[in-house]
């Protein structure tokens, strides 16, 4: 019997040679297609599609995978023969799209959306979770707000519509608005989907006229329960920033400014520039860098952990993050604690109820506001500190607020700027399966925020001067309430070849908002700062408002579907909104879209080349109400005036009521292609698209003998059209090595059609015919030169000054002949490049993003200032010597504000390319993880906004031209772990 039972055993393990062919679905051999197994030993086919493998055993699983096909495991057992037959990959078209209250197959889609899913949000370290999605989404045109630690995103979907109301889109999470402050933890967030055109939009009514982001967040699995650890850290440091004059450089530019009017001719002048002790310091060789001295190496880090599992009956997800950052300025730090809970539990097989609650406590302290551009102003020479070592007040001749040390203004005991707030956002809901294809479900969400601002400044900041030298302090507590309920049936049924689905709904929204501000000056102590707003002695005032808005909806959509191959949708929604006028309050947004899967028909079904191809055309109308409440009603501003001698206080009308305020009307049309190749290894999706926003709500002139200037009414026109277009690729797949590639492409022109009175607003910069954001003024077109001294003074000015284009060529400057259109702030296209590589167990992501064609009015270059008693960033200023055509002559008696056309030395090109992240990631083997006891370890290194390619090599154009907080860039090292 032992006899027996080893040979069975040897036989059970005999190794053998097998061998087989691997061939497409219509017969024809595939060539390089991937043989693995689970013994770490493979092959690839040949010419004819035939492999061989050696020394296999009967318990070895075959893995066959090829690029654009599914991927199919077969246990060797008996056979040593394999003929096998792959099948085109349909995993990209049967994914899962969140769409408007609902879930839908990618391949159903009639609408214009992008979806981005978890691995890609969290590929690059982030606390904006909405970050993610630049350069990924076509159509999205986003930028870094700021520098500032916890800033926000800049963001629009195709274009800019309203000239007054926000053009940003609506952001839902778990399908309740959020707002655009998105401080959810990215490794909590499942997908986020961009909803660009009207037949996806219009589900949202008057909400969507601008776009909408849906936000899922995860959920408990069913499946033994994981714990994972995810941290980054790492520093944060300069990028782009201006050079400041030293001593030596901003004497050699006072000297030109004199010498400009004839008061230097050498040094023995210099004592008519400076007195004999600052004269002392310039000779001795002092030179204060203010710019190094309020800043600092910042840091980033995070750290979070989550729990997520679950049964068929109860599923659960809870994950804890924390967040802290210090920016490049001093006094610049943010410290954010957050929690997510997702809980999930089937009653019976019919019924399932849950909830999610997200909860954030948020401390934000702000460097000293203006202490960036006061450090590039201020003089280099000085004396910084007295012989105790305590910062000097006076650094300088003199005893004013300006010139006091700035560094005063980052002792925290005499300036303080800070913000707390809390915030709860939570959902519940309930889904009912009524009968086979008919659910309800019911959605509550409550958000309650609460934050409070605080700011006090000390008699020894350069900010007292406004208050007369007293201490100022200011606080101000801000409540929001939301409740957004949404009820809504689905009906799904298949009738043969004929599919539909039918959603019915209804809306509630109710917003509530109460603030509270005072401030005052003259505070006693400083330890008081803000806390004390009864110690103010001087110049008390008081604030409060409420606020409150509803919003009550009924909407419904169908999709209906022939053969899997010609598709419809319609949609439908009315909203009744409290902000407008008593018989304005309610508007309906239709929307429908038809799709042809031409794919599906015989001519394309045998076509190896095409795998996708889908014809979209949709058609609909959304709107905005984005005005504040109480507008139609007019409003009361205080007034004073004498009653009998004695000073009182009353009230007169202030701003016009317009009892026909109505709805912001926006149309679509848009003209979408999906097309795909070899098995959707290659997949495209291109959009056509056109808006005509009309009714905008905006400022309608009037005549002034009515006692306003204006009243908000529905006036003016734009008009939005562009293209899109997303390419996904599967370069390369093999065992060891894979490529994939996305590309993003948008262009986009928006005009101004009509205007109150149908004239153009020069004052706001609304032009007809002109993009909505552009920059309206005269043209430098460079210095006048010393052998134009003559033609020069035809227009009252010399050698040196800022040389401007004569348009109409009538040899003078006038503002209504002589400016024009220099540039617009918004780009003319954007585009995005982001590749993905693997190589065994190493990963590279490397994200490009472009934005090119906007101009922006650089801060930087109006920090000139010409008379020379500021110091400045180092400039190619003109001097008889120096002929440049770059900034003008320094000149004494000309300061800023009679300097002829300065404003024209900030316009600049902003395009730029950025290199905007570089990740190189290890992840463990999964059979060495496991022996710890892990099943997933990551680590990572990721460089963010170290690569800018633009005109500028002191500013990066991304800020868009402000100068409060400079852009950074990070070197973050991360670890990932799963249990």
């Amino acid at each position: 019997m032992l006899l027996a039972a080893c040979t069975f055993a040897s036989l059970g393990y005999a190794q053998k040679m097998i061998n087989g062919t691997v061939k497409d679905q219509e017969g024809e051999p595939l060539i390089g297609v991937n043989i693995s197994t689970n013994e770490n030993t493979g092959t690839i086919t040949d010419a004819d599609g035939n492999f061989s493998l050696k020394d296999v055993k009967p318990t070895t699983v075959l893995k066959i995978s090829y690029l654009g096909y599914e991927t199919q495991e077969i246990r060797v057992g008996d056979h040593t023969t394999f003929p096998i037959q792959l099948e085109p990959s349909r995993e990209s078209l049967d994914e899962v799209v969140v769409v408007g209250y609902g879930v839908m197959k990618k391949r159903d889609l009639l609408g214009s959306i992008s979806s981005i899913k978890a691995k890609d949000i969290t590929a690059v370290p982030t606390t904006n979770a909405i970050e993610s999605l630049q350069g990924k989404v076509a159509g999205l045109d986003m930028t870094r707000s700021s520098g500032k630690v916890g800033s926000g995103m800049n963001f629009t979907v195709h274009g800019n519509r309203s000239l007054m109301a926000s053009n940003a889109p609506l952001i839902l999470v778990d399908g309740v608005e959020y707002g655009s402050d998105i401080d959810i933890n990215p490794n909590e967030i499942e997908s986020m989907e961009v909803l660009k055109d009207a037949s996806t939009t219009a589900i949202y009514g008057s909400r969507g006229a601008n776009g909408v982001i849906l936000i899922t967040t995860k959920k408990g699995k069913v499946g033994k329960p994981t714990v994972s650890f995810n941290m980054y850290a790492g520093p944060v440091t300069q990028t782009r920033m201006p050079k400041v004059m030293n001593t030596q450089q901003n004497v050699a530019f006072r000297r030109e400014a004199m010498k400009a009017v004839g008061q230097w001719n050498g040094p023995e002048d210099d004592a008519k520039i400076w007195d004999k002790e600052t004269l002392d310091l310039i000779q001795s060789g002092s030179s204060i860098d203010w710019l190094d001295l309020i800043m600092q190496d910042g840091v980033t880090q995070n750290y979070e952990v989550s729990v997520n599992g679950g049964n068929e009956w109860t599923k659960v997800s809870l994950s804890l993050d924390y967040t802290n950052e210090t920016g490049l300025l001093k006094g610049d730090e943010l410290n954010r604690y957050s929690g997510h809970l997702n809980l999930s539990q089937k009653v019976n097989n019919h019924l399932e109820v849950g909830g999610s609650a997200i909860f954030s406590h948020r401390k934000q302290q702000s460097a000293p506001e203006g202490v960036y551009q006061s450090a590039i102003t201020y003089d280099p020479y000085g004396v910084l500190y007295d012989e105790e070592g305590n910062v000097n007040i006076y650094p300088f001749r003199g005893s004013s607020a300006a010139d006091r040390n700035l560094l005063c203004n980052l002792d925290d005991k005499n300036y303080l700027d800070e913000t707390v707030s809390n915030r709860l956002f939570g959902t519940a809901y309930l889904d009912w399966n009524i009968v086979k294809g008919l659910t309800f479900r019911s959605n509550l969400g409550i958000d309650y925020s609460h934050r409070r601002a605080g700011m006090f400044k000390g008699q020894e900041t350069t900010f007292a001067n406004s208050n007369s030298g007293r201490a100022f302090v200011s606080k101000q507590e801000y409540s929001t309430y939301s409740i957004t309920w949404d009820n809504t049936l689905n009906y799904l049924q298949n009738f043969g070849r004929h599919n539909v689905n039918v959603l019915l709904g209804q809306s509630l929204i109710k917003n509530d908002g109460e603030e509270t501000y005072a401030d005052g000056s003259g505070i006693a102590f400083n330890k008081w700062q803000f806390h004390n707003l009864d110690g103010a002695m001087y110049d008390k005032h008081i604030l409060s408002q409420l606020e409150d808005s509803q919003m009550l909806s009924y909407f419904g959509r169908i999709n209906y579907s022939f053969d899997n191959k010609y598709m419809f949708t319609f949609t439908a929604r009315a909203d009744g909104s409290s902000v407008l006028a008593e018989d304005h309050k309610w508007n309906f947004y239709p929307s429908a879209a038809l799709g042809w899967r031409i794919k599906e028909e015989s001519f394309l079904q045998d076509v190896d080349l095409v795998s996708d191809a889908k014809l979209r055309l949709s058609y609909g109308v959304s709107g905005s109400a984005a005005i504040s409440p109480y507008q139609t009603q007019g409003q009361a501003g205080q007034t004073y005036y004498d009653f009998n001698g004695t000073p009182a206080i009353g009230y007169r009308p202030e701003e016009m009521a317009n009892h026909e305020l109505s709805w912001e009307s926006t149309k679509v049309l848009n003209l979408g292609i999906d097309y795909g190749m070899w098995g959707n290894c290659v997949h495209a999706n291109i959009d056509l698209y056109r808006s005509w926003t009309s009714d905008l709500l905006m400022p309608m002139i009037l005549a002034g003998h009515q006692g306003f200037t204006s009243v908000v009414s529905n006036v003016g026109k734009t008009e939005t059209k562009g293209l899109d277009i997303t390419i996904n690729a599967q370069l390369i797949d093999t065992p060891d090595f894979t490529w994939s590639a996305d590309f993003t492409w948008s262009g986009n022109k928006e005009k101004i059609v009509e205007l109150s009175g149908k004239q153009d607003q020069i004052a706001d910069g609304w032009l007809i015919g002109q993009p909505t954001h552009i920059f309206y003024d005269y043209e430098k077109i460079g210095i006048w030169q010393t052998d134009e001294a003559a033609e020069a003074a035809k227009y009252g000015q010399e050698p040196g000054d800022i040389k401007v284009r004569d348009l109409n060529k009538d040899g003078k400057i006038t503002p209504m002949d002589d400016r024009k259109v220099v540039g617009q702030s918004t780009p003319k296209w954007t585009a995005g490049w982001n590749n993905h590589f693997r190589y065994k167990d190493f990963e590279l992501n490397i994200n490009t993003y472009a934005r090119v064609g906007q101009t922006i009015r650089n801060q930087a270059n109006l920090s000139f200032y010409p008379s020379g008693w500021r110091n400045q960033f180092v400039c190619d200023y003109w001097t008889p010597e120096n002929p440049t055509n770059a900034f003008p002559r320094p000149n004494f008696n000309k300061a800023q504000n009679n300097l002829l056309y300065f404003q024209t030395l900030g316009y600049e090109k902003g395009s730029f390319v950025k290199v905007k992240d570089i990740t190189l990631a290890y992840n463990l083997p999964t059979d060495i993880a496991s022996k710890l006891s892990l099943s997933r370890l990551r680590v990572y290194a990721t460089m963010k906004n170290y690569l800018t390619f633009c005109k500028q090599d002191n500013y990066d154009p991304e800020r868009g031209g402000a100068m409060s907080y400079p852009l950074t860039k990070e070197m973050v090292f991360g670890l990932n772990v799963t249990f």
